[in-house]
């Protein structure tokens, strides 16, 4: 148990368990958790909180009631150190780099003519807008019969479409590479790691996104600056107002919400106040640890923010908004690589700090089974509170939603709780919990006291305060 006078955690504890609506599978009463309320939280005890499946949502904490829930919410977390981009990573960063460097947004038209330059591919003639404006099938046959100074030579073959093209040379790489029994080397799927060397798979995430910033001149320029949001520093407040209009933007615009529903209230009950204590040591961040806004700032103009804690074994994600005008920067992901990177930076000044979490991963719903991309991740045992390499886990997820991923003889050694030994706060005085018996002998709370230790694990038990009455 912690002296007096040392920075302590304090926590409600709600025992009470009814069904609410599912936001995944849309159930209205099939959702299940416990919860509490973190008056304050030191970032060791929610770091451990949420290596046993806790979540913050403001200053309210919820852990799933996994074997119960509609939708079991599985904590997941990448190694970020060892972390290896996707093609569709790769892709997603030169998308927003080429939109800074060149000012070219994806589909309209000159990012393609672009890629194709720079293959070495012949650039088609586009064909004239009156030909491209409607959708009935003679324009489209129209287009067939090429027109003096347009297209290509009508005397010649057709011309080979550039994605044909690679995917013939693709082809080819393929079978030249085949073993020596006949069988086809195997096709890296898109959103897998790539493996094999190359010049390109040399380069680092950081070297992707430092692209915009070794180029002699940019069309736009992106900032990010990472602003502490509790306790609020003065420049959190100074954009206050400004990131607050994105979130509206935001929660009407993607998430379809009343005006009403994303109030300023809302919002920092939400995404502002934070039970997290700010917490600083001499040798590591020079920021500290805690609760911070990482805003997006394109031309001088906030464009997104990533919601962010960070605490002593991680960077934890806790949301992120952005202005739906710049949904062609899929700035969902690319914050998500962004927080990689920035955790990666933290882990030279912070060697224990290695992971990026990246909040729950519901292998039963289909919007949510992208965070298992980010490699290489691991998700929670719900019964050990062991982590598991997540493509030993899917298979077993595969079969049943809920699922143990630990051997049958690992136990939750942390769950093994002394109750006398629980740590009380009534009457405005830490005690133990055999004190607080012998203060009040009436309560008959024994059993609910047991049920939050279980659930917050032995060493929260006795470090944070359970308020009493």
């Amino acid at each position: 148990m912690k002296m007096a006078g040392e920075p302590h955690s304090i926590v409600e504890y709600f025992s009470g368990h009814e069904g609410y609506s599912c936001g995944y599978c849309k159930g209205s009463n099939t959702n299940f958790s416990h919860g509490m309320w973190a008056h304050s939280l030191t970032v060791q005890d929610y770091q451990d909180l949420i290596d046993r499946g806790w979540r913050r949502s403001g200053k309210y904490c919820y852990k799933p009631t996994m074997h119960v829930t509609c939708c079991p919410h599985y904590t997941i977390k990448c190694e970020a150190g060892k972390f290896k981009m996707s093609k569709s990573h790769k892709k997603i960063i030169k998308t927003v780099n080429r939109y800074l460097i060149h000012g070219i947004k994806r589909g309209d038209g000159k990012e393609d003519q672009e890629e194709s330059a720079a293959k070495g591919d012949n650039p088609v003639e586009p064909a004239p807008k009156e030909e491209i404006s409607g959708k009935d099938e003679t324009m489209k046959d129209s287009r067939k019969t090429p027109k003096p100074g347009l297209g290509a030579d009508s005397n010649l073959p057709k011309a080979k479409k550039a994605k044909d093209i690679r995917k013939e040379l693709k082809k080819k790489k393929q079978e030249a590479t085949s073993s020596g029994d006949g069988e086809q080397a195997p096709v890296n799927d898109p959103d897998t790691p790539v493996s094999k060397p190359s010049t390109n798979e040399a380069k680092t995430l950081e070297d992707f996104l430092s692209e915009p910033d070794k180029a002699e001149k940019c069309a736009h320029k992106l900032e990010i600056k990472l602003v502490r949001s509790s306790p609020r520093s003065s420049e959190f407040n100074s954009s206050l107002k400004e990131s607050y209009k994105i979130y509206r933007k935001y929660q009407m615009g993607i998430h379809l919400e009343e005006e009403s529903d994303c109030n300023h209230d809302t919002y920092t009950g939400f995404l502002v106040d934070s039970p997290l204590e700010e917490e600083h040591t001499s040798k590591d961040l020079p920021l500290g640890y805690g609760s911070f806004h990482q805003q997006y700032i394109l031309d001088g103009k906030v464009i997104a923010v990533g919601v962010i804690d960070i605490l002593p074994y991680c960077t934890s994600s806790v949301y992120l908004y952005y202005d739906p005008d710049y949904n062609f920067l899929s700035l969902g992901t690319y914050s998500a690589l962004r927080e990689i990177a920035f955790t990666r930076s933290l882990t030279k000044m912070a060697p224990a700090l290695q992971y990026y979490y990246m909040g729950y991963y519901i292998h039963s719903c289909p919007k949510m089974v992208y965070k298992g991309q980010y490699y290489p991740s691991f998700l929670l045992c719900p019964e050990t509170y062991t982590w598991h390499p997540i493509e030993e886990c899917k298979p077993k997820l595969d079969v049943s939603k809920y699922s143990r991923f630990a051997d049958s003889d690992v136990e939750d050694e942390n769950g093994k709780i002394d109750l006398d030994k629980v740590t009380i706060l009534f009457m405005r005085q830490m005690m133990t919990y055999d004190i607080y018996k012998a203060l009040n002998p009436k309560a008959k709370d024994a059993k609910e006291v047991l049920e939050y230790s279980k659930f917050v694990g032995k060493k929260c038990a006795e470090r944070m305060l359970l308020c009493r009455k």
